[in-house]
């Protein structure tokens, strides 16, 4: 029995350490979801960014402290914008902006949706890779209260034609999504900084939305090993036993 106490508790701890690495998982890719009239100019459009000239990689920040964007330049509506984590925004009306949680309508951290709408010629002709998303929640008075966490590189073989377009889709997991819940206020600001490259074209649009489909979390193929491993053990174990 005791062996048995020892292996379980030994499974338990590798399961343990694997569901610590999943939590850095930040900003998730979710299944396509429509979110139509939702592009540049619209009322949810938070980064444009794009490449200069004849350049493949662009990066883009905006905030309401430079807790979120070091070292960037505060325009006249008291927003953050570029700085070390930017560059290349596009600062016309209503593309670089932060916009407050009521006004995006969002309700619940849980269905904060950030879809990043990517514009090269060609649209499935060309690919992008988003080397960088981040999410950052600010309260009305620009102190910075939530940031998502590591970001996973995200390589898209295809993209979008045209801007406005839905393009893909990321939430928080759930852990995120918890400690986001715990600070979120109707008066919070939502600002973002990215960063990708292989880009020939854009700009690239990333806005925010509120969706009702709820997150379905999909085990890791790490874990499904661990758990293969786990039962197999146990298998073993018991064979033995008898």
């Amino acid at each position: 029995m005791k062996y048995a106490q020892r292996l379980a508790a030994a499974i338990g701890g590798i399961f343990m350490a694997g569901a610590l690495n999943t939590v850095s998982a930040s900003l998730i890719l979710v299944a396509p979801e429509n979110f139509s009239g939702t592009g540049l100019g619209s009322a949810n459009t938070i980064l444009t960014f794009t490449s200069p000239g004849s350049t493949s990689s662009e990066q883009g920040c905006v905030g309401r402290s430079t807790a979120g964007c070091p070292l960037g330049t505060v325009n006249g509506a008291g927003d953050v914008i570029g700085g070390t984590l930017g560059g290349h925004e596009q600062t016309g009306a209503s593309q670089t902006l932060t916009r407050s949680v009521s006004s995006l309508g969002i309700d619940t951290a849980a269905n904060l949706r950030v879809v990043f709408n990517a514009t090269e010629p060609g649209g499935a002709a060309n690919g992008i890779t988003l080397n960088n998303l981040v999410l950052n929640i600010y309260s009305s008075a620009g102190v910075l209260e939530f940031s998502s966490g590591l970001f996973t590189t995200q390589v898209f073989a295809n993209t979008f034609t045209g801007v406005g377009n839905s393009g893909f889709v990321f939430a928080l997991d759930a852990v995120q999504a918890a400690a986001a819940q715990a600070i979120l206020s109707p008066t919070d600001l939502i600002g973002l900084r990215a960063s990708a490259t292989n880009a020939t074209g854009g700009p690239e649009t990333i806005f925010v939305a509120r969706t009702l489909t709820p997150v379905v979390t999909v085990p890791e193929p790490a874990s499904l090993l661990l758990l293969g491993a786990g039962l197999l053990g146990m298998s073993f174990w018991r064979r033995k036993k008898s």
